[in-house]
């Protein structure tokens, strides 16, 4: 006999079934975006701690600066017009000045080197007062490498020069062609900037696209920055979809754009939901879309970034660790077709 409390067990089951495999789906948890995705978003303490060394970084106590062979200055002596003049240090640290004839100034800082043009001066004048003034300082520069217009080494005007400054000097970045839309080659999702070996935490998008200014760190001497390509990028689609195989990656490419070149859903498919996978394996993190809602106009599109892997599952319900099974062969063989760009695909999973 089926009883009122056997009713209520049985409409809750599927309830509880529903709630227990989404628990199980993925490791990363996931929480939901009204709207939009379901996404694993990074730690609070991350996020606090990248926005401190962030807020520390333009804290800038550059040390004394010190002269290097190629270095320009401008010489005046009080009371003395006929002694100004400009001067270059010599690839042996030396420079001609009126007067003094040779010294050695290089590794002096301003007002070391100030002084001893002084005392040498002393000879000929008495109490004589210099100035110098550094016109162009060879010896700081920044490295900018990848795709940018203008690649190479470039002077660091102490204190003064930004990261937007030195993308700005080195001409900005490349363009290209792509389905026959211009379209820029840089892969800013992955450009960074070193430090005596570390890279530090910026966020190259939020710096460009929206004018973050924490991310607008200053340019110290020895700065390397490197803006990869996005024609080493491309979005991997696997699953229910026409053909699982990959596409180059351009800047703005969004989900339904990426599916129409893979021959899109196939008819079988009984998921409304697909899963974006972003990161790599230090800092994945998986997109949950509903790709009937983009279909029918309630969701925007959902914008790609270079080396997603897209995976369409059959049905909603399939745990994480069995979409991983699924995927893996197929991911190993686009690996392989990827050439030399496809360690990075199987680097998600650790392989």
């Amino acid at each position: 006999m089926i009883t009122k409390f056997h009713r209520v067990l049985l409409f809750l089951l599927p309830v509880i079934t529903l709630v227990s495999t989404a628990c199980n789906t993925t490791p990363f948890g996931g929480i939901a975006i009204p709207g939009m995705t379901s996404v694993v978003p990074k730690e609070e303490g991350d996020y606090y701690a990248i926005q401190e060394e962030l807020k520390a970084l333009h804290v800038v106590n550059p040390t004394p600066y010190e002269i290097h062979p190629g270095d320009s200055f401008a010489m005046s002596v009080y009371n003395q017009p006929s002694l100004s003049s400009s001067f270059i240090i010599a690839p042996d640290g030396t420079a001609s000045l009126p007067l003094v004839g040779l010294i050695k100034l290089s590794g002096l800082n301003l007002e070391d080197a100030t002084n001893l043009i002084e005392k040498k001066l002393t000879r000929y004048l008495k109490s004589p007062i210099v100035s110098l003034a550094p016109q162009g300082v060879s010896g700081y520069y920044f490295t900018i490498a990848g795709r940018v217009v203008k690649p190479g080494n470039y002077t660091v005007s102490l204190g003064q020069t930004r990261l937007l400054d030195a993308i700005s000097l080195s001409g900005g970045f490349e363009r290209g062609s792509f389905h026959g839309d211009t379209v820029e080659l840089a892969d800013l999702d992955n450009a960074y900037i070193k430090r005596d070996g570390k890279k530090l935490p910026v966020d190259f998008k939020k710096l460009v696209y929206e004018g973050d200014s924490l991310n607008n760190i200053p340019v110290l001497n020895g700065d390397y920055i490197y803006v990869p390509s996005t024609m080493s990028g491309y979005i991997i689609f696997l699953g229910e979809v026409g053909s699982n195989s990959y596409v180059g990656f351009t800047e703005g490419m969004t989900l339904l754009q990426g599916l129409s070149y893979v021959g899109g859903l196939r008819t079988e498919t009984y998921s409304s939901y697909i899963r974006v996978i972003r990161g790599g394996k230090e800092n994945t993190v998986v997109y949950t879309i509903n790709i009937d809602k983009i279909l029918k106009g309630k969701m925007k599109d959902f914008e790609l970034s270079a080396n997603d892997i897209i995976y369409v599952p059959q049905d909603g319900f399939t745990k994480w660790n069995t979409v991983i099974r699924k995927i893996l062969p197929t991911l190993q063989l686009v690996n392989l077709l990827a050439g030399p760009f496809g360690s990075t695909v199987l680097g998600y999973f650790n392989l």
